[in-house]
């Protein structure tokens, strides 16, 4: 029996590996009706890509995966003459021989599915591509004119990689599009959340330059912001506050916001390229942005900086993760996190309620006590997927979290949990889900609840 609607799930190469092609496949048609599977194909990232992060489900090696990551499949060296970046494949031992184009697309073509490869931009500075020859290359400057450990947005031999990969890809295999994940934040942001920032290296200061922003004092800006955050975190407060005293710094320093809005500029521009790009191999070839729940939930700051209105003209569809089951304790985490910051003048309570009034989420979360082990309620699913429709009059697969989680800490994602995120979705209209994070963290009966779900209304 078809499935009548959009049934997507992320899958690193790892699960087939672990279970074979066609077991995985079975598994996924037969209890979940999974008719896309999108694949990261390129990753360093073991939540994207590896085993279970939190223990492990009732499939699969029950075992810690040592990610080292890359490509997970074989590389075409014709594609990438123009790059100086050539040799990139996984090292890892599990994956010798495997190739996740190769041996799974054959297959999933024969039962009707659709695949794409699926790219999670790296949010955080702890992963890092450190094996890779000449990645270094490509790497940013921070605030401090420090080597930075994310790439460039703006370095010309970055942006030429990534149209290698992408050449790569559509040239050489029967793809049906591609799932980028939105997830990296300005250099203020990784400020705020005590993170090595990206944006400064000589490629930024000439863009800086044509746009008239000095260079020294947008630096300075973001030094003092960060050694007066530093001392906020260890106790210092100012006689103003420190939320009155962050402005005064933003005041003073108008050259960081004008930073950060071309490093805003310069990340819209990557993923506008490589929705053009996609397209040029095929009209037909969908485009999906996912957008991160830091972005589109957690955080006013980056919700002001990426409108949903502005997404439109580059995608065919959206994924916005709305793993609501773990939002209690990830909110909860998040603003925990300002609160020792830029919102220390407010109690912890105070803090957690101020972020959930402005950001609109106060109908759909517990108390901060109880917000660990109570998560979101399912409403928000709803809610926030009826607004990305609203916003960009695209097709929605609302991301429903079947598996990740944060351990012990977090409410547990039951097949109950899963049931009512994913009526929750369609009831605010999405026109199918896509099951997230990755199959690897995934249980079997949250697979079933899926299932269940799409019978219940006559989807399936």
């Amino acid at each position: 029996m078809t499935t009548k609607t959009f049934v997507g799930i992320q899958i690193g190469a790892i699960s087939f590996i672990d279970e074979g092609v066609e077991q995985v496949l079975d598994i996924l048609q037969e209890k979940a009706g999974v008719n896309a599977l999108f694949i990261s194909a390129l990753s360093w990232s073991r939540g994207n890509a590896g085993r279970a992060l939190y223990g492990f489900p009732d499939h699969g090696v029950a075992e810690a995966d040592d990610l080292k990551g890359g490509a997970f499949w074989k590389t075409n060296p014709d594609y990438y003459e123009a790059t100086f970046h050539k040799k990139f494949d996984a090292h890892d031992p599990l994956y010798k021989g495997f190739d996740t184009f190769a041996d799974v697309l054959p297959a999933a073509k024969k039962r009707g599915m659709k695949v794409y490869p699926y790219y999670c931009e790296t949010s955080a500075s702890s992963i890092r591509s450190i094996w890779q020859p000449g990645f270094a290359h490509f790497l940013d400057r921070d605030h401090w004119g420090k080597m930075a450990t994310r790439p460039s947005l703006l370095n010309p031999h970055y942006r030429t990689w990534w149209r290698s990969v992408i050449d790569d890809w559509f040239s050489n295999h029967e793809l049906s599009g591609m799932l980028w994940g939105i997830e990296r934040q300005s250099p203020l942001m990784d400020i705020f959340r005590a993170d090595s920032s990206t944006g400064f290296d000589e490629y930024f200061k000439a863009e800086g330059r044509a746009r008239g922003i000095d260079f020294q004092r947008a630096t300075e800006g973001y030094q003092k912001i960060d050694t007066f955050l530093q001392g906020v975190r260890k106790g210092d407060r100012p006689r103003d506050g420190v939320f009155v005293t962050l402005l005064r710094l933003l005041l003073h320093h108008p050259e960081v916001l004008m930073w950060e809005k071309m490093w805003l500029d310069a990340h819209r521009d990557m993923y506008h390229e490589i929705s053009g790009q996609i397209r040029f191999y095929n009209p037909k070839h969908e485009v999906g942005l996912g957008i991160w729940q830091i972005i589109n939930t957690y955080n006013p700051y980056l919700k002001a900086q990426y409108d949903q209105n502005e997404y439109a003209p580059y995608a065919d569809w959206f994924k916005p993760v709305l793993y609501h089951t773990p939002a209690g304790l990830r909110f909860a985490q998040f603003a925990d996190a300002w609160h020792k910051g830029v919102l220390a003048d407010a109690t912890p309570d105070g803090a957690y309620q101020a972020l959930a009034t402005v950001l609109g989420l106060n109908d759909y979360i517990a108390p901060r006590k109880d917000a660990p082990t109570s998560g979101f309620k399912a409403e928000y699913v709803k809610a926030w997927t009826e607004n990305l429709i609203a916003d960009t009059g695209k097709k929605v697969y609302s991301g429903i979290g079947v598996g990740v989680g944060d351990g012990g800490d977090s409410k547990a994602i039951t097949p109950e949990e899963v049931s009512a995120g994913v009526h929750a979705a369609f009831d605010g209209g999405a026109s199918g889900v896509l099951i997230s994070r990755n199959y690897s963290e995934a249980t079997l009966s949250g697979l079933e609840a899926v299932g269940k779900v799409l019978k219940e209304r006559g989807l399936w």
